[in-house]
Parts: C-alpha cells; structure tokens; sequence
C-alpha cells in the first residue's frame, strides 16, 4: 500500500470509522483494486462524468439491508467505476447486479475485481450513460454522482421511458445526490434518506403498474 493509501486509513482510523477500515484492509487483502482515479488521469471529458471514487463497504450495506430485495430484482450501476458498490451489492439477494462505466480502463478493473471475488451474476458494460438504455432488466438503479446534469437529464429520460415501456416498480439509490431535482421532476418519490456517512444517500420509488389486455 502506498504513502497515501496509509495516510487514508489513518485518518479514517482517527474519525472513528472503524468498519470502513477493515473494510478496506479486507479488500486490499484480496487483491481488489478499489483506488481513486482522477478524469483527468483517464482522459475523459468533465462534461460527461465525475471524479471516481469507491462508494461500496458497510454505509452502503446499510441501506440495502434496509431496503426490500428479493431474487427477483436486479440492479444496475451507472458509472460503477471499478464495481466497488457492486461488489457490495452483491451480497445480496440480487438475480444480476450489473455496472455501466464510460472508460474501458475502469471496465476492465471491475471485472477483474469481480472475478477475483468469484462473481458470476454481474456484467459490466462499456458506454456513455446518456446512450444506454437497456434499463428494462432492472428494479433498482445505483448512482453515486457519476456525471453532470447534462448526462443525468438523458439517463432519467431513458429510465422513465422503460419503465412506461415495461411497467414495474424501480428504487433508485442515489449516493451524494446533487441533480435531486432533476428526480423528483421526472417524477421519483423521495422514499427515505441515510445520514450514515459524510455524504447523504437517497431513495427514491417510480413505479407504473402493468395496463390488462
């Protein structure tokens, strides 16, 4: 572990968060590359995603022991980076747990962080979040802040339009949810909030029931 690595423990160490450092020892034990990457050491434009960083570990595990999860559901990551919330969220009783990531680089290290931690149930595909739009799969979406409002417009606009398309209920766990807004107005229901961390995590409902024939 580097110089930084340490320093970042300690000071976790010294804020009390115990659990989020053996979280993180547990990881780097098993090989499981979880570092901060900037955008501009992977040359991706600041108009279209954010800054990574690690969002899986016991404050997520607490909200999805809170929420209800059945082997029906399945989840989707938008901007899972290098799938640290995957492999979070894959504990639970998910049927698929999926990731989007728009840098090959990122993609590759969250599959091999998968596969190191003997995930079959999870793919990560490689594309703009604002062109993806194979959401009907999917009963609960993940973000933590991956991309600008310009981006988090489309991404809305393509989830709703699935679920008109393919009526069902879809949680939206929404990690540092700086476009609520623009959520709510696409007509998301804040459904609970989590104070657990540094950063607030909301959770939001959208639902349509299916039309009879």
């Amino acid at each position: 572990m580097n110089l930084q690595g340490v320093l970042y423990l300690l000071k976790l160490a010294l804020t009390g968060d115990l659990r989020t450092v053996a979280y993180r020892a547990r990881m780097k034990l098993r090989g499981i590359d979880l570092r901060s990457v900037t955008i501009t050491q992977l040359g991706l434009p600041p108009e279209r995603c954010e800054q990574h960083a690690n969002s899986g570990g016991p404050h997520l595990d607490v909200v999805c022991k809170t929420v209800s999860i059945t082997p029906a559901d399945s989840v989707l990551d938008l901007g899972c980076g290098k799938g640290g919330a995957i492999l979070t969220m894959v504990k639970y009783p998910f049927r698929r747990v999926d990731g989007v990531e728009i840098s090959p680089q990122m993609a590759r290290i969250a599959r091999e962080n998968c596969r190191r931690m003997g995930i079959s149930n999870s793919e990560v595909f490689v594309a703009d979040a604002a062109d993806f739009t194979l959401y009907d799969p999917y009963t609960f979406i993940y973000l933590y802040n991956p991309f600008p409002a310009r981006v988090m417009e489309q991404v809305l606009a393509n989830l709703v339009l699935s679920v008109a398309r393919a009526p069902r209920s879809v949680t939206l766990i929404y990690n540092n949810p700086v476009c609520d807004p623009l959520v709510r107005e696409c007509g998301f229901v804040l459904q609970r909030e989590f104070r657990n961390a540094t950063l607030p995590v909301r959770v939001y409902g959208l639902s349509r029931t299916p039309q009879p024939h």
